[in-house]
């Protein structure tokens, strides 16, 4: 959703901060594409900069959270560094598991109610497209899901903003109260 590994990726970054990359400096200014960076300090600020940030992204399973944040702050988005939640990743198992069922646990374990949203892409995300046909699933409309090599656009902003500014209980899964544009303190889950 911000790494769309042009021209440089994950292991670009991991290089980079362990000092083994030619031009770390550079990979740390451009890992991250300038729109989707852009829709995620807008959603930021939008918060009053209240974000807490959850990774589910295959970094955790590489990176240290000292790497995280180093790669958050060098490329200009230092607001995630700050914001990471104290139990910043997901579960890391050793089998391999959907992105939804590591979310889902992370939930179970550490979510106090608060209101949240999942950012992700369609190719990393598979597993989380369709929950918003199930509206008792407690991910219902609080799933964006972006265009793999396109990441965040503004026109996620509506729905982003629409999931971190609603309450969440059991009983919040229903879409009555979302704006039609919608329907597809607060925790933001970054691939």
């Amino acid at each position: 959703m911000l790494c769309l590994n042009t021209p440089y990726g994950g292991s670009d970054a991991l290089e980079a901060v362990e000092g083994r990359h030619v031009d770390p400096d550079t990979v740390l200014r451009e890992i991250f594409a300038a729109e989707p960076k852009r829709v995620l300090e807008s959603v930021h600020k939008d918060m009053g900069g209240q974000l807490r940030y959850v990774i589910s992204s295959t970094w955790r399973q590489v990176f240290s959270r000292e790497q995280i944040e180093r790669v958050f702050r060098s490329t200009n988005v230092g607001f995630v560094a700050v914001g990471l939640h104290e139990k910043w990743e997901t579960p890391n198992r050793l089998w391999r598991t959907d992105r939804i069922e590591e979310i889902e646990s992370w939930l179970h374990r550490y979510h106090q109610g608060e209101p949240f949203v999942v950012l992700d892409d369609d190719y990393s995300g598979t597993s989380l497209t369709g929950i918003d046909e199930d509206i008792k699933h407690p991910l219902a409309a609080r799933v964006v899901l972006c265009n793999a090599g396109v990441g965040l656009t503004v026109k996620h902003l509506p729905i982003i903003l629409d999931a971190l500014r609603r309450p969440f209980t059991e009983n919040s899964k229903e879409r009555a109260d979302l704006p039609e544009s919608g329907r597809p303190g607060r925790n933001v889950w970054c691939r």
